[in-house]
């Protein structure tokens, strides 16, 4: 591959055009509604039960609705610890939980990151309670869904020979590094519409936040995701490349997506060893886009995007090579 190889203009063209496309297309509306749906039934499934307790006990106790939230996080603490595995804090002369600070609730207490239970803190109490447990979980499932989206940006070409009447007009590069862009433009404003819509209705609903804690860690929360997004749409882009059949490229990317964690699981509960094959996909530090020192998140982040650059690397390596 040479830099004589892209072409800017066809590289916008490309990408654009297939960003019009995904809105068009099937696979991308498929992505469009099951990103929304699992976006917003995690947060239904988080904040309508708090809800509903915030109703009872403010008739019943005349309990804040700030006490509650708090009350609700801590028994949520335990559940964010293993999801992080995040030891609990077993210094006597730590803080009790009560007096741990609030995302927007006045000064911040004493808080260092080399404690054990740091970062659960932070996620906790250091920033809005809610909008962290449901970045989790948006980190956690996003990656199962992506697939939807960047399977069949070159299979189903290939398998229709139409690539060869687009290859008159432009290079394998431009097509195959564009129609990335366009994926990953498409995937990052659906993931912005879904971080917005869920943070102003923790914002209206739940008057516990200032508006500044809800933006900022709306922001990291947003970025935290879309740069997630990019190495599992670079493994979809390299099977795509690599097979002629649309069906054949979702069934591999769904495969490799969801069994690099199962393998990783299991092993971990036969052969320890065996565990680290979560580090063949960002599965191993996707968590520390959340972390509460800048140096794990922009390692995270440099991670991601080193996954990106090899995945879409060997995929064009076979893409040019391969016969359209």
């Amino acid at each position: 591959m040479s830099l004589r190889d892209f072409h800017m203009r066809h590289l916008r063209l490309v990408s654009a055009y297939w960003t019009r496309y995904a809105v068009r297309g099937g696979a991308g509306l498929v992505y469009l509604l099951l990103a929304l749906f699992f976006g917003l039934m995690v947060a239904h499934l988080t904040l309508s039960p708090l809800e509903q307790k915030i109703r009872e006990l403010s008739k019943t106790h005349g309990a804040d609705e700030k006490q509650i939230v708090n009350e609700l996080v801590e028994t949520a603490r335990p559940i964010v610890q293993w999801i992080l595995d995040s030891k609990p804090q077993e210094d006597p002369a730590k803080p009790a939980p009560e007096s741990y600070p609030t995302a927007g609730g006045g000064p911040m207490g004493p808080f260092t990151t080399s404690t054990p239970d740091a970062w659960t803190r932070y996620l906790l109490n250091e920033r809005p309670a809610l909008l962290s447990g449901i970045f989790l979980i948006l980190l956690f499932g996003m990656p199962f869904i992506i697939s939807v989206l960047g399977f069949n940006q070159t299979a189903g070409d290939i398998q229709s020979r139409g690539l060869r009447y687009l290859m008159l007009r432009t290079d394998r590069s431009n097509i195959y590094f564009g129609r990335f862009l366009g994926s990953v433009i498409f995937s990052t404003l659906v993931t912005a519409f879904l971080v917005a819509t869920i943070t102003l209705y923790v914002g209206l609903k739940f008057r516990i936040y200032s508006t500044g804690a809800l933006t900022v860690w709306a922001l990291i929360g947003f970025g935290a995701i879309s740069i997630l997004m990019l190495p599992y749409l670079a493994v979809c882009t390299a099977i795509s490349a690599s097979v002629s059949s649309p069906f054949l490229a979702l069934a591999a990317a769904k495969l490799v997506i969801v069994g690099v964690p199962v393998a990783a699981l299991v092993g971990k509960h036969s052969w320890e060893p065996i565990k680290n094959i979560k580090y063949l996909l960002p599965w191993g530090i996707q968590n520390y886009l959340l972390h509460p020192e800048w140096t794990h998140y922009l390692g995270a982040a440099a991670g991601c995007l080193g996954y990106t650059l090899v995945f879409l690397l060997l995929g064009y390596a076979w893409f040019q090579r391969r016969d359209l």
